[in-house]
């Protein structure tokens, strides 16, 4: 409003400038005019009284003129204020301008960003329509899901409930069976001691003797089908037969792919299992070293096995982190026992009952097994790594052979360490066995030593070494003869070496042509045969006379 002000103002001034020009120029040409006259009377007639009233005329117009050239000048100054005013005035339009364009520009994009920003939100509402349907459609589902899952609960505690039902009904007839067996073997232990007698009067050589007490007798095989007793060579029952010492190799068989890790026989002596790298347990005949099953269901390499004590069932451990129940009858896995979280490097199943094994892992802990349900009943915290664990005589107490080189004792009762002993081994102990006839308990360390403690005094008896002597694996099993004479332990040379349990000095050192480094051995329980397993996975059978 005030730059029109001021356009108006200037436009009244230069209208009023030209028509004081134009009244200026009209003044000054009747001013020439009447010079003219007044110099043309002067010329002519001097003194008229009409050149005064020229001259006269002259001097009023020449002092009605001096106000106009003064409001000219001043009005001439106006001007030149009104256009800096005007100057001044233009150069504001034209920021105003410049001003409103970038402002014109920034509605603009504010609108597209807003068209932009209106679209998002359009999409946002329809992903999150979806989603809420969705939503609705996954409740829908859970609630189905929980439906079904409570159906499934109830009919698995219907199953359970039968088979717990069905479980204590199959122990009562066990229970029959056990009494049965203990009533036979009762009358086969009066037998036997009969026929002892009788051939302690006759005249025929030791080595007849010793072939007559190989022979599997009826206490042998009702000790195989016993589910519940005293272990071979207790108190009261019949003194193991005489275990010769191994002179030469039977056979030597391929068993598996990798390499044979463990190997183990059956109370009664009459099958034999193995385990290796191919993830497969193997059934053997002892007696003609033939393979009379598999079984299958690991998923890593099997570092041990173990039968039940009824022989219906075998149990392996191994690098899945789990150990596996098989039926030996059928073939199938009966139990998954998971729990462990790391290898399961031992396993041993009770030789006074059937539904109770324990195991021992890197995981520095020592796991009792309910064999019937297949849960964990107890788990043993570890000062150390376990590497090898073995049920004792007595029921509640299981020992351990640990990577600091010590043997433990724990009372599976409270879960609490019963006794110890400490630095038996300067290195790791790789395998404990438990002997049959007085309960000794045998390691075998990475020292490349053997020893035998006494499990009532935990005492060292007896220690076994021998020059070219060397274990060759962590997993390395020793194992004690039937009659507890003598020891064996497979070394990384390919040797089977047997010592004498008294002496301490070595009885046999065995080795077949092409043998590599002896990972496990077992001793049949009548004596024979001794088995080796070696690193290649060939299983071999060794015998005496």
């Amino acid at each position: 409003m005030a730059t029109i002000d001021s356009a108006y103002d200037l436009f009244l001034l230069q209208v009023r400038n030209a028509q004081l020009d134009k009244e200026a120029a009209e003044l000054r040409r009747e001013s020439v005019e009447l010079s003219h006259a007044a110099q043309e009377a002067r010329n002519g007639v001097a003194n008229s009284q009409e050149v005064a009233d020229m001259r006269a005329e002259v001097a009023k117009l020449k002092d009605e003129l001096a106000p106009v050239y003064k409001d000219k000048a001043r009005l001439t100054e106006e001007l030149m204020q009104c256009r800096e005013s005007l100057a001044r005035v233009r150069d504001i339009n034209e920021k105003h301008s410049q001003a409103l364009d970038e402002a014109t520009g920034r509605i603009r994009d504010l609108q597209s960003r807003n068209k932009e920003l209106s679209q998002q939100v359009d999409n946002e509402r329809a992903t999150q329509a979806v989603a809420a349907s969705e939503l609705e459609a996954s409740r829908y589902d859970r609630a189905e899901a929980e439906q079904k899952l409570n159906k499934l609960t109830a009919d698995n505690d219907q199953l359970v409930q039968r088979l717990v039902e069905m479980k204590a009904t199959e122990v009562e007839r066990m229970n029959e069976v056990n009494r049965t067996c203990d009533e036979m073997l009762k009358s086969a232990s009066s037998m036997e001691r009969q026929a002892a007698q009788q051939a302690q009067q006759s005249a025929n050589s030791l080595r007849h003797t010793s072939s007559i007490l190989r022979t599997p007798s009826l206490s042998g095989a009702l000790r195989g089908m016993r589910i519940r007793g005293g272990e071979t060579g207790a108190e009261g029952a019949a003194p193991a037969p005489a275990t010769p010492v191994p002179e030469k190799a039977t056979k030597s068989v391929p068993a598996h792919d990798g390499g044979c890790f463990t190997c183990a026989f059956d109370r009664s002596g009459s099958h034999m299992a193995t385990g290796g790298a191919d993830k497969v347990v193997k059934l053997w005949d002892p007696a003609t070293g033939a393979n009379t099953g598999s079984l299958r269901g690991m998923l890593d390499t099997i570092l041990e096995v173990s039968f039940t004590a009824d022989q219906k069932h075998l149990l392996a451990a191994g690098g899945d982190q789990a150990l596996r129940m098989w039926d030996i009858a059928s073939g199938r896995v009966r139990h998954t026992l998971t729990g462990h979280t790391g290898k399961v490097s031992s396993v041993d199943c009770s030789p006074s009952s059937s539904l109770r094994a324990v195991s021992s892992g890197t995981d520095r802990t020592i796991k009792v097994w309910d064999l019937n349900k297949g849960y964990c009943l107890r788990t043993i915290m570890c000062h150390s790594s376990c590497n090898s664990v073995r049920c004792t005589r007595d029921e509640h107490l299981i020992c351990s052979g640990h990577f600091d080189g010590t043997l433990r004792f724990w009372d599976i009762r409270s879960g609490k360490m019963a006794n110890e002993v400490t630095g038996l081994h300067t290195q790791q102990i790789c395998s404990v066995q438990i002997g049959t006839r007085d309960g000794t308990v045998l390691t075998c360390g990475k020292d490349n030593l053997l020893k035998t403690v006494n499990p009532q005094t935990f005492e060292v008896k007896q220690t076994f070494r021998a020059p070219q002597f060397s274990v060759g694996t962590i997993w390395c099993t020793a194992c004690i003869s039937p009659d507890g004479h003598h020891v064996a332990a497979g070394s990384g040379n390919g040797s089977l070496f047997v010592w004498n349990m008294e002496t301490a000095a070595v009885a046999q050192e065995l080795k077949h042509s092409g043998s590599q480094p002896i990972l496990a051995s077992a001793w049949g329980p009548s004596g024979q045969p001794l088995v080796s397993c070696e690193k290649n996975g060939t299983v071999t059978f060794w015998s005496g006379q």
